[in-house]
């Protein structure tokens, strides 16, 4: 860039148009008014003067392409010895300048702040000390720092402090006597020391809290530590001990809880454990065992309602799935099976007692059997069978001597011997009537 050779080079961005004038509409009219008089004068004699104005009046009008053809033609015009050439060169440099600094305003304005600075670093490269160069990088840099402190700005007010000095020194670095970022790095600077602080006292809380087993309570003012320095590594490892120790006391809990078969709680504690201590594989499996036997617990409330309401049925198919699952109840599911056996034989027992009560001994004999089945005695249930058989025998050996009997009064005799412990022992009750009749 610059003046090359015979030729002037200008800057142009990719998709600009350079040919915008950045004069007023004035300044606009005036200098087409000189680009008029120096085509009239170009088209009679034209002096090193005039081919002179008109590449100044092109730069200024910002045709910048014009400009740097007018000053190449110029230069060949213009005699070498000619104290002009000092003055056309400075205007080339001009060209060069002018063309670089519309690309830098067009970056700067499209908020590509980052490239403008780097297309000023290469423009001040070619051409140091320019004091147009130095105004605009100020106010590119200005414009920066302000983006930068309005960053900062809202980073305190999120209370996200790091994002915040980091904005501030960003923008302390495009404006080091910027206004306002300096004080308030200093004031991120002071919360932070004063965070750090509390973050220190906290942690010893903590560990004194640990030292005497109050975990809850050591745990609390570690997360508050960490709150305030949430890179403390020592810190995290403070946590992860205290949840530890307290995901030990949960475990502990929980096999009392096991111990007295309340498995739900059981499964609540390991939860609660695991929450503590994630990493553990051992609370990992008696978690799901307790969740497991949980399950079955739940089966064997059902099915002790069902075995309440007497529909066995229902209670042994759960009773089958909780065998199936169970690893810690299988003394529960048994002693529900027990269970509705007792309650089979009770009911049975009650049965053959009502039988027995209502004269139907042979019904009442094969229950009572039936009681004893696999037993050797159930309450009073094998005397009573004995009886039972007793009078079964005893009531058809006095039938049949009142049948071989002559007389009516000794048939008389005999079946009222057997109406006094069977009254409705076959038709003994129609043949006592008829007897007593004649």
């Amino acid at each position: 860039m610059g003046v090359v050779g015979s030729q002037v080079s200008i800057f142009v961005l990719p998709g600009e148009d350079l040919g915008r004038p950045l004069v007023s509409a004035t300044m606009t009219r005036l200098l087409t008014v000189a680009a008029l008089l120096l085509s009239a004068c170009a088209s009679s004699n034209t002096t090193p003067e005039m081919l002179l104005l008109e590449v100044q009046t092109l730069t200024r009008s910002g045709d910048y392409e014009a400009a740097a053809a007018a000053a190449d033609a110029a230069k060949a015009q213009i005699p070498a010895d000619s104290p002009l050439q000092e003055d056309l060169a400075r205007a080339a440099v001009e060209v060069s300048i002018a063309s670089g600094l519309e690309v830098v305003r067009s970056l700067s304005f499209a908020d590509e702040d980052d490239a403008a600075l780097e297309l000023l670093d290469e423009i001040e490269g070619r051409f140091p000390e320019e004091p147009m160069l130095d105004a605009w990088r100020r106010r590119i840099q200005r414009k920066q720092a302000d983006r930068w402190f309005e960053i900062a700005r809202s980073a305190m007010a999120s209370s996200q402090f790091e994002a915040a000095r980091v904005a501030y020194e960003r923008a302390i670095g495009y404006e080091p006597d910027h206004g306002l970022a300096p004080a308030g790095l200093a004031r991120v600077q002071l919360l932070e020391d004063y965070r750090a602080g509390l973050a220190k006292d906290y942690y010893f809380d903590g560990v004194r809290d640990l030292t005497e087993l109050r975990l809850n309570e050591s745990e609390n003012s570690f997360e508050k530590s960490r709150r305030y320095d949430a890179e403390s590594e020592r810190t995290r490892r403070r946590i992860t001990e205290v949840r530890r120790e307290k995901s030990l006391a949960r475990v502990e809990y929980a096999k009392e809880l096991v111990a007295d078969r309340r498995f739900a709680a059981a499964r609540a504690e390991y939860a609660e454990a695991q929450r503590l201590d994630p990493l553990s594989e051992e609370i990992e499996t008696a978690l799901g065992t307790m969740r497991v036997e949980a399950e079955v617990a739940e089966l064997l409330n059902e099915a002790g309602s069902f075995v309440l309401r007497s529909e066995f049925e229902e209670a042994e198919l759960l009773l089958s799935e909780a065998a199936e699952r169970t690893t810690m109840q299988a003394d529960a599911v048994e002693a529900t099976r027990e269970q509705i056996g007792s309650i089979k034989v009770e009911q049975l027992y009650r049965r053959a007692l009502d039988l027995e009560h209502d004269f139907v001994f042979g019904a009442a004999i094969l229950a009572y059997r039936e009681v004893l089945d696999g037993r050797d005695f159930y309450e009073d249930a094998r005397a009573r069978l004995e009886a039972l058989e007793a009078y079964v025998a005893e009531a058809a050996r006095l039938y049949a001597e009142a049948e071989a009997a002559s007389a009516p009064a000794e048939k008389l005799v005999l079946l009222r011997q057997i109406e006094v412990f069977w009254p409705e022992y076959k038709d003994i009750l129609d043949q006592i009537s008829g007897l007593e009749g004649e």
